[in-house]
């Protein structure tokens, strides 16, 4: 077990002020992401509780590294700490700032999507004609399969009628 000295103290909680402005600065994108993008408020909410939940395991990992595993109340007042220094001198500068990262980072992934699907696109180009024709024969073939079979329908009905009035009209005459 490692001995706890004033040093390792004072590293603990100069760590725990940059796990406050790390997270800090990772809330703030999810903000400016939010600010970009209306979301429906359920997913702000899981969002929300994944956030705090990342933040809950970082500050237990920074605990077992740092400090021997003891998580300390100072460790908790670095963290708000960090936090406040991040948000009183580039809070707002760094909002506007990840809002354009968002929307370019949207842009460039769609353009790699774009260019990923680019081969799909070409290759369902070349078959949407010879497809179209396949299923033009098929509608019309099963159009005139259909009266073909309505027309035979109607013979074998009518031939049938036929046969019974022919039935009927010979015991009619006995």
């Amino acid at each position: 077990m490692d001995t706890i000295t004033k040093a390792n103290e004072l590293n603990y909680f100069f760590w725990s002020m940059i796990c406050g402005v790390a997270m800090t600065i990772v809330y703030d994108f999810l903000r400016a992401r939010r600010r970009e993008k209306k979301q429906v408020g359920l997913f702000i909410y899981i969002e929300d509780i994944v956030w705090f939940c990342v933040l809950g395991v970082l500050v237990y990992l920074l605990a077992f590294r740092q400090n021997a595993g003891m998580i300390r109340w100072y460790s908790f007042f670095g963290i708000g700490l960090g936090a406040l220094i991040y948000k009183l001198l580039l809070g707002d500068k760094l909002m506007n700032v990840f809002r354009k990262c968002y929307s370019y980072f949207v842009r460039a992934f769609c353009f790699l999507i774009k260019i990923i699907m680019w081969p799909v696109r070409f290759i369902a180009a070349l078959i949407k004609r010879p497809i179209g024709v396949v299923v033009w024969h098929s509608r019309t073939g099963s159009r005139q399969l259909s009266d073909m079979m309505k027309v035979s329908k109607q013979r074998l009905r009518n031939r049938m009628r036929y046969k019974a009035r022919k039935t009927n009209s010979s015991e009619e005459d006995e």
